[in-house]
């Protein structure tokens, strides 16, 4: 028995497919091929194993392997071979070293079932199986696609912590001692870094920006793209806007100064420091093999949140970022080496500890990690009296509602407590007092006036930090 009777009478599995023609079912399945074991494709038989033959030529073939090496980048076997006296087109492909694109899907074998490789498993896919990061895989990118003026500001960056930094390195020579340039080939991490128009490569590789009222109410809404240094500039530049700031004069170095020589400080509703550390670790750390998913920053009233594709790596938890000094484990390690050659990033694990030292000294909530397999998120907020927050710290409802009060009008009095709450004057008189003892309303008797109770201007988790 030849080999191509011992694979019709095998029948379909997980190395062999039939198809009745040649269409791009028959490019994902040898794509899902080579990204598992490798196997065989018959073209001219239908799937229950009877062979109606394949009817193309010469030409019909030639066509047939250009379109699989343009499109998979590989080189299969294709010969034609007789089956009870009828053609069957036979092709073949080799497990690949890495793995093979149909017009931007990844597909695998499983059993005798071609399946596209979910987005959300495809970084672990790559990892896992194959030791590789997103980043470090090259393609047929070319030196006029990196923008010179990205390349001479990030030499700028990097004069402290890149001994080669020089201004008058060529671009191929930079990319290559930045290991972006691997077998002559560039990688995605280059056109990331320094691509005149990465999105035109990697389209979802860009953060969704938008100023929000309530969940369903957007005020603006913004996508920032270039490459990664401009995106990071251009969303500190949004939240400058989206935020608010207050000014604090200092006091004039001599008196015979104009008041315009007063020193000036912004204080911003939250730390600009930390949004940007933030917003650089969501960019670094992000699960770029997500193709359909973006970095999303929604900046609402009182809170601000962040959130890019792809968990925590190496099985770190939220509790583990908390600590100082923790291991650090990017997941795109060059798109970070060259952050930390610009200064812009730490590799030493200090990146959220960084944050939560920059609110802590800022009078704000420390920022809340969430980690999920395939997203992860930073939430930044202003108000020390959340709801939550209150609830944990043992309040009643009628406490909270009573804080959420003062937080609209600014003051309250037992009548407005009992008008508010319900409650009768010796709970209200309990309920407030208990307020006053916790840190959080401050007394203030008036003259002939009802007694007031205002918000204390401190962090009630922390009495030692109080918010400006």
């Amino acid at each position: 028995m030849d080999n191509l009777t011992a694979l019709i009478r095998q029948g379909e599995g997980e190395n062999v497919e039939f198809k009745e023609q040649w269409n791009d079912h028959g490019l994902e399945a040898l794509a899902s091929f080579v990204n598992t074991k490798g196997g065989t494709l018959l073209i001219g038989v239908r799937d229950n194993g009877t062979v109606i033959g394949w009817t193309g030529d010469d030409r019909a073939q030639q066509v047939i392997i250009n379109q699989i090496v343009e499109i998979l980048r590989v080189q299969p076997a294709v010969s034609v071979q007789q089956h009870n006296d009828q053609p069957v087109l036979v092709i073949e492909v080799k497990p690949g070293t890495t793995l093979a694109t149909c017009r931007g899907r990844y597909f695998q074998r499983i059993g005798n079932t071609t399946r596209e490789i979910p987005a959300e498993q495809l970084g672990r896919y790559f990892i896992t199986k194959l030791g590789i990061q997103w980043d470090s895989i090259a393609d047929n990118y070319t030196l006029e696609q990196i923008d010179p003026a990205a390349i001479k500001r990030f030499l700028e960056l990097a004069k402290n912590r890149l001994p080669f930094a020089r201004d008058d390195e060529s671009v191929e020579n930079l990319l290559q001692k930045l290991e972006l340039i691997r077998d002559g080939k560039i990688t995605r991490g280059a056109i990331l870094l320094f691509g005149k128009n990465p999105q035109a490569s990697f389209t979802s590789a860009q953060i969704h920006m938008g100023r929000f009222k309530d969940a369903i109410t957007i005020i603006d809404d913004k996508i920032l793209k270039g490459n990664l240094f401009a995106q990071v500039d251009a969303a500190v530049q949004l939240f400058q806007q989206y935020i608010q700031v207050r000014y604090e004069f200092g006091e004039k170095p001599e008196k015979t100064e104009p008041l315009s020589a007063m020193q000036r400080t912004e204080i911003w509703d939250y730390p600009i420091k930390a949004l940007r550390e933030a917003v650089i670790n969501a960019l670094i750390h992000r699960d770029y093999f997500q193709t359909g998913a973006e970095i999303q920053i929604r900046v609402y009233d009182d809170h601000v949140i962040i959130t890019n594709p792809g968990g925590l790596t190496g099985g770190m938890t939220v509790d583990e970022l908390r600590q100082e000094g923790h291991r650090s484990l990017p997941r795109n390690t060059l798109l970070a080496q060259v952050f930390y050659y610009g200064e812009l990033l730490e590799k030493w694990g200090t990146g959220t500890s960084r944050m939560i030292t920059l609110c802590q000294n800022h009078g704000i909530p420390e920022p809340e990690f969430s980690a999920h397999p395939d997203w992860f998120s930073v939430t930044f907020d202003k108000n020390f009296y959340t709801d939550e927050r209150l609830l944990a710290l043992g309040l009643s409802d009628r406490q909270v509602q009573a804080v959420r009060y003062v937080r609209e009008q600014g003051v309250i009095t037992n009548k407005a407590y009992r008008e508010l709450t319900g409650a009768i004057d010796r709970t209200a008189l309990r309920d407030l007092n208990d307020l006053c003892t916790k840190g959080i309303f401050l007394k203030r008797d008036k003259k002939g006036r009802a007694t007031e109770y205002v918000l204390v201007k401190k962090n009630p988790d922390n009495p030692d930090i109080s918010p400006t």
